[in-house]
């Protein structure tokens, strides 16, 4: 799961006074010159006076105006290796995965709300991410295995018009499905019956990123903020290699 971050609203304690006074003994700034140095207008001035007279500018004062460059996610969960079938009825997993950035969605092929809109967002990520080339691939999961054969989910990629090149579509026996989703993913599936002889399927909603060496670096909901955040992630993954 994606970490949260709690502040507990507590004041930062106070600093000792002697604490800021300047090192080496010299004099605290006058009221005067700390009021002029917290002006932004300060800065600017003092910046482009810099870049006149042709020295570097400092990196306290770049490192602001430049900003940072997209840093790789800190999340790190080794997948299990997997062997499923793909629409071609081929044998395919992680290790025909290795040495790409991927990104795993979950739906079953029958699915009339949730699912076509994870298709929906994963081809907006295909279409996005297309400047990283091969180093980026797409893998959907199908979470109703006894429907969804590999000839199923080959219609199901026609019928969306998804490009197979840099998208595969995987099925199975159940249970290595399970197994794939539940315990290698840590992504919820499973059916349920809601009336005699009717069953329900559910399924986690989110997408996961999976790194070149078949770590998942992160969980990203299918939506407008997450989106742009797991392709900046999967850029910064395919740029440090």
């Amino acid at each position: 799961m994606e970490p949260t971050r709690q502040a507990n609203g507590a004041p930062p304690p106070a600093e000792p006074a002697s604490e800021l006074l300047p090192s080496g003994g010299a004099p605290a700034p006058t009221p005067r010159r700390r009021a002029l140095t917290q002006r932004p207008l300060f800065w600017v001035a003092l910046v482009a006076l810099v870049a006149l007279s042709g020295l570097a500018v400092p990196f306290f004062v770049g490192r602001g105006v430049r900003g940072h460059a997209a840093e790789a996610p800190a999340v790190r969960i080794p997948l299990p290796a997997f062997a499923l079938t793909d629409q071609r009825g081929h044998r395919f997993g992680l290790e025909q995965l290795r040495g790409q950035v991927w990104i795993a969605d979950f739906i079953f092929t029958t699915c009339p709300t949730v699912c076509p809109k994870l298709t929906q967002r994963m081809k907006e990520i295909e279409q996005q991410g297309r400047g990283l080339g091969d180093a980026l691939h797409l893998v959907t999961f199908t979470v109703d295995p006894e429907n969804d054969t590999p000839e199923v989910l080959a219609a199901y990629a026609a019928s969306q018009k998804l490009p197979l090149e840099r998208w595969t579509l995987l099925t199975g026996p159940l249970d290595q499905i399970e197994s794939t989703i539940l315990k290698g993913f840590k992504i919820a599936m499973g059916k349920e019956e809601t009336s005699p002889g009717i069953f329900s399927i559910f399924h986690g909603e989110r997408l996961v990123l999976v790194d070149q060496e078949g770590v998942i670096r992160g969980y990203y909901e299918a939506n407008d903020e997450g989106i742009p955040a797991i392709l900046r992630d999967a850029g910064a993954l395919v740029k440090q290699r």
